[in-house]
């Protein structure tokens, strides 16, 4: 690992805990997943499996650091090292290049992310107020899949392409 990488998953480790800590839950907790989009962001310009490793190991512990689910710091852990290596493998294998598969990538991401989450949470803790998965799963997985999506979109056009023709350098 480089320390260009190293700096550059600092920064987006940092971006992703504002944007979590900052955005307010609003059902039953739950609150769209920023840090989950800096992480794909990350793994899309390092699709490599120490980095993979790093990212998903760091986003999950701030991640569970700033939760506001019920007992969901347990489901942070297990959902954000999952999802990395999901990520990282339809980077690889499925969601190379291009635009459009890469707002693919984030918004499935964003539903594998959130259905480990929800399950997690369900088997440990339960899930809050007695809400029903699927509830759950439409009112904030959905709606956070789609925001990651267009901030997918956002992000390829403005920044994206310019970070990752930096790596190649």
């Amino acid at each position: 690992m480089s320390t260009k990488s190293l700096v550059q998953g600092a920064i987006f480790i940092a971006l992703g805990t504002i944007f979590h800590y900052i955005v307010p839950g609003f059902f039953y907790g739950m609150r769209p997943d920023f840090l989950l989009f800096f992480m794909v962001a990350y793994i899309v310009i390092y699709p490599d499996i120490k980095h993979t490793l790093a990212i998903g190991a760091a986003m999950a512990v701030m991640s569970a650091i700033t939760t506001t689910f019920p007992g969901g710091q347990i489901a942070n852990l297990i959902d954000k090292p999952i999802t990395a290596l999901f990520a990282m493998f339809m980077c690889r294998n499925v969601l190379k290049e291009g635009i459009v598969k890469r707002t693919i990538l984030y918004f499935i991401s964003t539903i594998v992310s959130g259905t480990v989450f929800l399950l997690a949470a369900m088997l440990i803790v339960g899930l809050p107020g007695g809400a029903p998965f699927a509830a759950l799963f439409v009112t904030v997985v959905l709606p956070t899949a789609a925001l990651n999506a267009v901030m997918g979109i956002v992000y390829e056009r403005v920044i994206g392409g310019r970070l990752k023709s930096s790596r190649a350098r």
